[in-house]
């Protein structure tokens, strides 16, 4: 009887056709555990600022996470008059307080789990970059990873896909996306890399839907590439 992981390689064997070698890991939501707090914060300003419910704001706040949040705002409410003074709060207020929310538990183990199989990691993100590189220092995690980046002026997700896989000559193919967002997914696809869910903010049903592999936690993304690479290894015993 197939588990859910054979299940998931029969369906999508990316993982076994190609040998990995490198990882890029989302910010918010997959290596911070920062989306409670930003949620809260943006259904905050939402609901003051604009005429809509707290569910509905929370509800338009999740299904765009991934981009910038100023995109985000403008995508809920096109061409608001207040839309400025809403990211602008939202941001200073997130410089205040995001620090104080850790990374996940397991995220140490899974950036050195990867390490010690010579595979490349990096975070990319919609947050800015001093952000990032702070919050990877006091966090202790920026010694463990090949590179990060966060959002600058022309320098969003899609940019920082490119700069992997250029700096670090890297074909699309060998390269994996973690992260907690159906937006996520579409920077991903757009640069021809394989994507990984992480189901946090999205059930799991909202992956599959697309076709995507999709995990629970980072531990579990740890099984499947331990069960990815026997899988491989057999693949290239039997070719020899």
């Amino acid at each position: 009887m197939l588990n859910n992981y054979d299940e998931c390689f029969l369906n999508n064997d990316s993982l076994l056709r190609n040998k990995v070698k490198a990882v890029i890991f989302d910010f918010d939501g997959t290596i911070a555990n920062t989306m409670p707090f930003l949620t809260e914060l943006a259904v905050k300003l939402m609901t003051e600022t604009y005429d809509i419910s707290k569910n509905e704001a929370e509800k338009r706040y999740l299904e765009t996470t991934g981009i910038t949040f100023a995109n985000q705002i403008e995508l809920i409410f096109p061409n608001h008059p207040n839309n400025h003074e809403v990211v602008t709060t939202f941001e200073s207020r997130k410089l205040e307080g995001v620090f104080a929310h850790p990374i996940f538990s397991e995220v140490m183990h899974t950036l050195k789990y990867f390490k010690n199989k010579g595979i490349k990691t990096f975070i990319c993100s919609s947050t800015k970059q001093e952000i990032i590189a702070k919050y990877a220092r006091l966090n202790k995690i920026d010694d463990l990873v090949d590179g990060l980046f966060g959002y600058k002026s022309d320098f969003g997700k899609g940019e920082q896909i490119d700069f992997v896989l250029q700096h670090y000559k890297l074909q699309p193919d060998e390269v994996v996306f973690i992260g907690d967002s159906l937006k996520d997914y579409d920077f991903a696809k757009d640069k021809k890399v394989d994507f990984i869910g992480l189901s946090r903010i999205f059930e799991k049903i909202e992956f599959q839907k697309k076709g995507l592999l999709n995990v629970s936690c980072l531990a579990e993304l740890i099984k499947l590439f331990d069960q990815s690479e026997k899988y491989f290894n057999s693949f290239e015993k039997v070719k020899l």
